[in-house]
């Protein structure tokens, strides 16, 4: 069985809940940076208006900065719809440009998600694998 460890802090959130219900052990854990871990691991979970808002402010990058130093691989995954932020952005560049750097100069592997199950499958698919095999059920991610 899948074994997740998942920050106290992501009890509300709707993931631990999604997690369980596709069979995945949970375990929780007050965790210094991260609010996830599969296997070796880390992921970072924001909601749309909090990546925005953490793009802009800066404090996505000392996230990511100190993920980086804790763990050899960190995810950053979005929930909610990023499109519909950008459009209502005042400057959209602006947004981007920081994303691209999150990613080219952390190192932050960055996937959005439309909700906490498909958080939850995202986290299910990483823990097995990743790889979508040939003969499988179900389309990969």
């Amino acid at each position: 069985m899948l074994r997740i460890i998942a920050d106290e802090r992501e009890k509300p959130s709707g993931v631990p809940e999604a997690l369980r219900s596709l069979g995945v052990s949970v375990e929780y854990r007050l965790l210094d940076v991260a609010d996830y871990l599969v296997g070796a691991y880390a992921i970072e979970r924001k909601s749309v208006r909090d990546f925005v808002s953490s793009l802009y402010s800066g404090r996505l990058f000392d996230q990511a900065h100190r993920l980086g130093e804790a763990y050899e691989t960190i995810f950053l995954i979005v929930e909610g719809d990023l499109w519909e932020e950008i459009r209502g952005s005042r400057n959209p560049r602006s947004l981007w440009g920081a994303l691209i750097s999150s990613v080219l100069d952390f190192g932050l592997n960055t996937f959005f998600a439309p909700d906490e199950k498909q958080t939850a499958q995202f986290l299910v698919t990483l823990g097995r694998g990743g790889r979508h095999r040939r003969g499988s059920s179900g389309p990969p991610l």
